[in-house]
């Protein structure tokens, strides 16, 4: 952080310094222009950090303190809205905006490690493959199935543990494409396990549900009977 003075503030100390929202480090420099570490910063995407100055011997300050709009630099594997980013949506992807940042958040853990697709009933839902999809595939299989344990419900219905950044509760089951993005960025996700085989939820027909091999990346289709396990996905 650079701290800029009209006159030489030849006393000042990190001690005559607050900084609220983040951690304070060294103070270095000479002259009108000095240097202040700050580092951990705490507050969210958006809000603001602080800096009260207080006037050294022989000096005034004013316009104290200052206050700085924080935006962070959205990464895959960064912590952030109750997970961890697994995409930032690249130009041609559905739902893309220049100049925002939207894309996939995944669920920390797994929610199951052995599940059923299906809660008894084999009919053709109507479910898609590709980006986007997951929400509105995950929607219709709990529409059609009901109450009931297994993959989408387990998605619909999780809610995150308390961050510190709030509570989310718009999980889904990936789709087919969205869960190769898992894959593909797994490593710094984190937290995956090599058997058995995730659950999209995109069916390849009334039977068979398409799902992703976290160990060399292929994917097929089994049937909905198949216990695999689950990992949730929401948008940001």
């Amino acid at each position: 952080m650079t701290l800029t003075f009209s006159v030489d503030p030849t006393t000042l100390a990190a001690s005559d310094i607050t900084v609220t929202g983040a951690t304070k480090g060294a103070l270095s420099g000479t002259g009108t222009t000095r240097s202040l570490a700050i580092s951990a910063i705490t507050v969210g995407n958006g809000e603001t950090v602080s800096v009260a100055i207080a006037s050294p011997s022989g000096f005034t300050i004013s316009g104290s303190p200052k206050t700085a709009v924080v935006y962070r630099l959205l990464v895959v594997g960064m912590a952030y809205q109750g997970g961890k980013i697994a995409y930032i949506l690249q130009s041609g992807d559905p739902g893309y905006i220049s100049g925002d940042f939207h894309g996939l958040i995944a669920s920390t853990t797994d929610l199951s490690t052995g599940i059923q697709w299906y809660n008894g009933t084999s009919i053709s839902i109507g479910t898609g493959t590709v980006l986007g999809k997951g929400q509105e595939n995950t929607t219709k299989i709990v529409d059609a199935q009901g109450e009931g344990s297994y993959a989408a419900k387990l998605c619909d219905d999780y809610t995150n543990p308390d961050t510190g950044t709030g509570v989310y509760s718009d999980w889904y089951l990936p789709s087919k494409d969205e869960l190769y993005i898992l894959y593909a960025n797994k490593t710094t996700i984190g937290g995956f396990a090599d058997s058995p085989s995730y659950w999209s939820s995109s069916e390849k027909d009334s039977v068979l549900i398409w799902n992703q091999d976290f160990s060399d990346g292929s994917q097929a289709s089994w049937n909905k009977t198949n216990t695999l396990r689950v990992r949730a996905i929401r948008s940001f």
